[in-house]
């Protein structure tokens, strides 16, 4: 069965994640700019985790 590269899944995971903070901060009242300012720590250390778990998976 061919599985997707962890790559592909952390990408996946984190512009989910990228894009869930974003819907609700911008929901809340706070301009874009500002909401992807906030988003992207975060969204990085998801892709960052995502990445090493997806490796570690297929061992």
């Amino acid at each position: 069965m061919n599985r997707l590269p962890p790559l592909a899944i952390a990408l996946a995971a984190a512009l989910l994640w990228l894009g869930i903070g974003l819907w609700q901060r911008t929901a809340a009242g706070t301009p874009l700019n500002a909401a992807l300012i906030a988003e992207l720590p975060l969204t990085l250390a998801v892709f960052g985790l995502s990445f090493v778990w997806a490796r570690l998976r297929r061992r």
